[in-house]
């Protein structure tokens, strides 16, 4: 079974839906496949400078997602372009 990707709008609703209360964890207990990316993750703690930290929630509301969100993909993003500029000439793409 292949896996379909979430567009950003649908990322955003669901973001908008957990900061509502409208979807909660519960119930899941058996449905391991519900949450992929659960077991991939791992929390940690980001100290930020108060001023960052307003200009990541204001560019996050004008995305109409979640700060955290925001900066997973962020980082995310970099990491590919990191990755991809790193990568030895014959790997990458013409």
């Amino acid at each position: 079974m292949s896996k379909k990707r979430m567009t950003d709008a649908q990322l955003a609703d669901e973001a908008r839906r957990w900061d509502a209360r409208e979807l909660t964890p519960a119930g899941w207990e058996d449905a391991t496949d519900a949450v992929p990316r659960a077991k991939a993750s791992e929390a940690i703690s980001l100290r930020l400078p108060l001023p960052m930290l307003a200009v990541l929630k204001e560019f996050a509301r004008r995305e109409g997602i979640g700060y955290q969100v925001l900066i997973k993909r962020w980082l995310n993003d970099r990491i590919f372009q990191e990755r991809d500029q790193r990568a030895p000439v014959s790997k990458r793409a013409k």
